[in-house]
């Protein structure tokens, strides 16, 4: 199923080449392609193949485009260092991501949103009757909890509001010793305490929180196995009321390791290099 991410992979060969005609390509090709896989395998059975896939290909698509948008958001909140155009990104981005995730399990288009911030997902319900869900994501937790374990780490409550993100930074060593100023783990950005003034480093770290968010449509494809476990067991059931399982690391990781393994350079890797084309951090010695 991972291949399904990388249709276009030849088509974005090299840093330089990328454009946002290309990462529009790339973002509703995706949505359209898993929304349809994801409706199908949530067919009912009393329902036609082909209108099912249809239906999960260009609502997917939709919401494909709408996180595409929610990244040239971010690109623009960079220009303008404006953080509400930050907030303004992350509600465009949890509403295609919404639109997706509905696709892929064959609902009805708006009948369910959600946004995330940190392990923290909040989903309003409007099938029947409007209202909201709170739930935990258990990986995000996890890793937050981690993170906020260091000695070293101090949680940035001020750029946390401004950009909808949980956000720590940290003085550890090992950004040095890993050539880097900052890192996103699920749930979490963590960045060196001496790039606090660095204007680029939120809106970068931003993008790959979002390219998380664009995977979490292969959950919907565990959601009929997950729901048969939960008919057979009572303590299943209860978690699942209060806890969402972000299984969207998973494939995430896995494509973000073959991606690094395969380059030769930095933004040869397609999420760095999405990352750095809408937060203006290309290494401009790279783009010649």
């Amino acid at each position: 199923m991972l291949f399904l991410f990388f249709p276009l992979s030849s088509f974005f060969s090299q840093a330089k080449n990328t454009s946002d005609g290309k990462e529009f390509i790339y973002n509703v090709s995706i949505g359209a392609i898993t929304g349809a896989v994801g409706a199908i395998i949530n067919k009912k059975k009393d329902q036609k193949l082909g209108e099912i896939a249809f239906k999960g290909f260009y609502q997917g698509a939709v919401g494909g485009y709408l996180s595409f948008e929610s990244k040239r958001l971010v690109r623009l909140s960079e220009k303008e260092n404006d953080w509400k155009l930050m907030w303004a990104a992350k509600l465009v981005n949890a509403s295609g991501t919404s639109i997706k995730e509905n696709a892929a399990l064959n609902k009805a288009f708006g009948e369910s949103w959600h946004i995330n911030i940190g392990f923290n997902r909040i989903e309003f319900i409007t099938k029947d009757r409007f209202h909201v869900k709170y739930k935990i994501m258990p990986i995000a937790l996890i890793y937050t909890i981690g993170v906020a374990a260091q000695s070293k780490s101090k949680f940035e409550l001020t750029k946390s509001l401004q950009n909808g993100q949980v956000i720590f930074s940290n003085t550890s060593a090992l950004f040095d010793q890993n050539n880097t100023v900052a890192a996103t783990y699920p749930g979490v950005i963590v960045y060196k305490f001496s790039e606090d003034k660095n204007q680029q480093l939120i809106p970068h770290e931003v993008i790959h929180i979002f390219q998380a968010n664009d995977f979490s449509v292969t959950e919907s494809f565990l959601y009929k196995p997950l729901a048969r476990l939960e008919s057979k067991s009572k303590a299943l059931n209860t978690i699942s009321k209060y806890v969402h399982f972000d299984f969207r690391y998973v494939p995430f990781f896995i494509l973000n390791n073959l991606e690094f393994n395969s380059s030769t350079y930095y933004y040869q890797n397609f999420f760095e290099r999405e990352a750095g084309f809408y937060s203006n951090t290309f290494d401009k010695n790279l783009l010649k």
